[in-house]
């Protein structure tokens, strides 16, 4: 973590003493702090600044490198490893909660990229290894907690996915959760039902939307098309 050096503020600046001043690490500093209390820091720093929150802004929208999550992905549930889906849960959960936190920051897009990263190499672990834990065990009971934490973190970020996404979009969703639910519905059940809804429902919205929006013909327009279609008709009609 990153050492800070603090200055004295003044009018027209900041002043360095010239005394030797102690550096910080903000690891230790925050690292007894909650998330709440680290919020409270934050939102009295930008109270104080608040020219600062539009970096804030700035960071919490940059793209999450999808590859560094993929490649964690590798090593938790690669063919080489010997750790069980089980043991790999705590792991899994925390990229969840990431994903979690940027649906409550209306981030659909980190958010989805996040969950596509993390749930496609765990549908392939389930299916090839077949490492669903037995009816009844304990450890079935965590792995279905999982599964139900995965299928909420879907619909999380499905619901904050923004109007202005194109149908397009919405369809890459539904047919990436498809395979999916194709995939494990052999081992689990039905899965990913209400996710797959609320996409349907917003890509048949979007459609909607898309064909109140196209051009109506003016009654002049339609009058000369009837027309041609008259003229059209009679040429093509057999003399008697």
């Amino acid at each position: 973590m990153a050492a800070v050096k603090p200055t004295k503020t003044v009018e027209g600046g900041s002043e360095d003493s010239g005394a030797p001043v102690e550096e910080y690490d903000l690891g230790y500093l925050m690292a007894p702090l909650s998330r709440q209390r680290l919020e409270m820091v934050l939102a009295k720093v930008i109270c104080k600044y608040p020219d600062e929150v539009e970096k804030l802004i700035e960071e919490s929208r940059k793209a999450v490198d999808v590859k560094s999550i993929e490649k964690d992905m590798k090593q938790i549930l690669g063919s080489d490893t010997a750790v069980s889906i089980n043991e790999a849960l705590p792991q899994l959960e925390h990229h969840l909660k990431l994903a979690k936190d940027y649906s409550m920051a209306k981030d659909a897009t980190n958010a989805t990229s996040i969950l596509s990263a993390v749930t496609k190499p765990f549908v392939a672990a389930v299916v090839d290894r077949k490492l669903v834990p037995e009816e009844g065990s304990e450890e079935r009971g965590e792995f279905d907690e999982f599964i139900i934490m995965l299928e909420t973190s879907w619909q999380k970020a499905i619901d904050r996915i923004s109007a202005k996404r194109t149908v397009e979009d919405l369809t890459v969703h539904f047919k990436t959760l498809s395979q999916f639910r194709l995939a494990l519905t052999p081992l689990l059940g039905p899965i990913f039902s209400d996710a797959l809804r609320m996409l349907k429902k917003k890509i048949r919205k979007l459609m909607e939307n898309e064909k109140r929006q196209e051009p109506r013909p003016n009654k002049r327009q339609k009058g000369k098309a009837e027309a041609n279609r008259s003229i059209d008709e009679k040429s093509s009609a057999p003399s008697s």
